[in-house]
């Protein structure tokens, strides 16, 4: 039996609202491999065979030694080598995929409505993910709804993987201050997780993601144009750490043990606002 548990659509708009209003793309997996997946998934109930991959959303930033600087041009090269790369490991696992590219977007006015109107649901769900509990997915918590289904039948395929992926590159400022202690902390790398929704529910049925090792050290990573001039070395490789815990198409994996009280069936109509109030209170370090 498949329990559906929704995240409240009402706390995802405010979870948006309190990032500016736009999607939380700080990442869930940024200290190795992560992955997620509901009991459904691991027994093969829900593993789907077929998967359309859609072409990644990411963000790109410099992290210079006094502020961040976002770079939007140069996105496409990466996300596009990341699309390739994630194909050739998914493939490896024994499903069938299919890679959506812009230029089918351009081409198919429909394909493009459905496109963006799951990617939007498909972000706030993942912004609700990226603020509290990526483990959420294991209960059923976050779903794409009549988009993903509606989205992955126009597709012909049983789940559509929607890549959402962080690069921050540093520069030689704040390698520097990184090295005599005196930055926040922060490090240069990318990091990349991918959730698989599934057509019969439109759920995210699961969840995998990663760091690229090689873009990450103890002086504040990689520089951006580094990572930009070895852009397929680094997309190869955030690809094979994020499909390293996707199960091949056939492998049956044992059922997780579920906590009772989290797996209580929540609707719409029952969210306590109150009690979401008081969660984004606690987000903002409130008292």
């Amino acid at each position: 039996m498949i329990r559906q548990i929704r995240s409240s659509g009402w706390a995802a708009g405010a979870i948006l609202m309190l990032l500016g209003g736009q999607p939380a793309f700080a990442g869930v997996c940024l200290w190795g491999e992560c992955s997620e997946m509901t009991n459904e998934f691991r027994t093969m109930e829900l593993r789907p065979k077929t998967i359309a991959l859609l072409p990644a959303r990411s963000t790109l930033t410099q992290d210079g030694a006094f502020n961040s600087e976002s770079k939007v041009g140069e996105t496409a090269g990466l996300e596009d080598a990341l699309g390739k790369s994630l194909h050739k490991e998914i493939s490896s696992q024994g499903y069938t995929v299919r890679r959506v590219t812009f230029d089918e977007m351009g081409k198919d006015p429909q394909l493009s409505a459905l496109m963006n109107a799951a990617n939007a649901r498909y972000d706030e769900e993942y912004a609700t993910i990226v603020a509290f509990k990526v483990k959420g997915v294991r209960y059923r918590r976050y779903s794409v709804g009549e988009e993903g289904r509606k989205l992955a039948k126009y597709l012909g395929v049983d789940a559509v993987a929607f890549p959402r992926m962080q690069v921050v590159g540093s520069s030689t400022g704040s390698k520097w201050m990184a090295g005599l202690g005196m930055s926040e902390g922060r490090q240069g790398g990318i990091n990349m997780e991918f959730g698989l929704v599934h057509a019969r529910t439109g759920d995210i049925e699961a969840l995998f993601g990663g760091v690229s090792k090689s873009s990450t050290g103890p002086m504040g990573g990689v520089s951006f144009k580094k990572i930009i001039k070895k852009g397929d070395k680094y997309m190869q490789d955030i690809a094979e750490t994020s499909v390293r815990k996707l199960p091949k198409v056939d492998e049956q994996l044992k059922p997780e043990k579920l906590d009772e009280e989290a797996t209580k069936l929540v609707l719409y109509d029952e969210v306590d606002e109150e009690a979401v109030l008081d969660d984004l209170d606690d987000l903002l370090g409130g008292e």
